[in-house]
């Protein structure tokens, strides 16, 4: 996508050097969680924040605009609205996120030619919607922060100053309790690691061509198009029986967008656990909540899948690979999609007192990678927490779910 105004204004690292050479604070990535964790560490009464990121556009979020959120609007609007900092920028963000949110959703209703759209067009709070008006929001709440508390030259020294640069940093050394940043780019008493994920390359089935994952969630990549004036080939063709292996939220949207394509493959679904469903307590609690099935995606699997409408009409095999061999079924297939997780975008070289650090954990309460040093958070390094109703753990990933975490934790510090 195209890099916003914003983003394109900011000095590079690697030609502008900070203004300052020691801070507080180094938060590096800038998507959903950085922005929850520089707006926490500012409400918490940090000082002087060096804040880095390659691109400044809410990162992988921005990979994921047409993608139906499992996320209830108004919880992206608790997202904006909590930070005390943030007071003076969350109205622009939320007014741009409603415009963006109302024009999506009103092409929806008009595509679907419904007439009872009215809690679609942007008024329904209790729906999710598209991850572009998250990822705008997120990005203008960036904007909004940085024209508040951007490095200012001669500032006073008890002024509040966010130093942001875009860039990368690839080498953090702890020695004598100081880091040391991109072997003397600035030094930081702590840092804050938000650097992201992405989806798992594991490589099944090699005898099939593979589709990325970020390109199966978004239906213009998959299938052929037109846009102004020329054809684009698609990554899926009638011809394709496509495979595509998992059951999670990302599994389903994918399975949608090819079942429901013009003149679409045929899909082969492999899978080991049974659909499941978010469930929504009067009390708040939410059964199922990171990894049931939710808003787009639940409404779909249970009118087309639990139905056993696609798999009568013989576009759709589902396999249930813990109870039955799937190589019979492998055989029709020509193209794959995995959706089965994420893993943790490559971090910086990461020494402590000369010594490599190897195998990276974090304490899944408190973030903690070193004690008062080295922390993590967003879905890289998710809190975990027990479901209310099975018992089991999960990992808590979401906006809201980010700025609550890494304010309840670092607000006690």
């Amino acid at each position: 996508m195209r890099a916003s105004a914003f983003a394109q204004a900011l000095p590079a690292l690697a030609e502008v050097p900070l203004d300052v050479r020691h801070v507080n604070d180094l938060v590096v990535g800038a998507g959903p969680a950085g922005y929850a964790v520089v707006s926490s560490l500012l409400d918490a009464g940090s000082q002087a924040i060096a804040w880095i990121d390659p691109e400044f556009q809410s990162g992988r979020l921005a990979s994921y605009l047409d993608v139906p959120s499992n996320t209830k609007a108004k919880l992206f609007e608790t997202y904006a609205t909590t930070p005390d900092c943030a007071s003076y920028g969350s109205e622009a963000a939320l007014e741009g996120f409603k415009v963006r949110w109302k024009a999506i959703q009103s092409v929806a209703v008009n595509k679907a030619n419904r007439t009872d759209g009215e809690g679609l067009q942007g008024k329904d709070p209790e729906r999710g919607c598209q991850l572009g008006a998250a990822q705008q929001m997120v990005v203008k709440l960036s904007e909004s922060l940085h024209q508040h508390h951007a490095d200012k030259v001669g500032s006073a020294p008890d002024d509040v100053q966010v130093n942001i640069r875009r860039g990368i940093v690839d080498s953090l050394a702890l020695q004598h309790g100081v880091w040391d940043v991109n072997h003397g780019v600035v030094t930081a008493d702590r840092v804050f690691l938000a650097t992201g994920s992405h989806p798992k390359d594991e490589q099944l089935y090699p005898q099939l061509t593979t589709v990325a994952l970020d390109d199966a969630l978004i239906p213009s990549k998959v299938s052929a198009s037109t846009s102004s004036g020329r054809s684009y080939a698609g990554q899926v063709t009638s011809d394709d029986t496509v495979c595509v292996v998992g059951s999670s939220h990302s599994a389903i949207l994918v399975l949608m967008n090819l079942l429901e394509m013009k003149n679409g493959p045929n899909v082969v679904n492999l899978y080991r656990s049974p659909l499941k469903y978010a469930k929504f307590l009067a009390d708040g609690t939410i059964i199922l909540d990171n990894t049931g099935l939710k808003g787009t995606a639940a409404e779909w699997a249970r009118a087309k899948l639990e139905s056993g409408e696609l798999e009568r009409t013989g576009k759709l095999e589902r396999v249930n690979t813990t109870k039955q061999d799937p190589a019979e079924a492998l055989s029709n297939c020509s193209k794959l999609v995995t959706a089965v997780g994420f893993e943790r975008n490559a971090l910086p070289d990461i020494t402590v007192n000369g010594e490599q650090l190897h195998d990276i954990q974090h304490d899944k309460h408190t973030g903690t990678i070193i004690p008062d040093r080295l922390y993590g958070f967003g879905i890289a390094f998710p809190e975990e927490i027990i479901d209310a109703e099975f018992g089991h753990k999960e990992p808590n990933v979401g906006l809201w779910k980010f700025m609550r975490f890494a304010r309840r934790v670092l607000q006690k510090q």
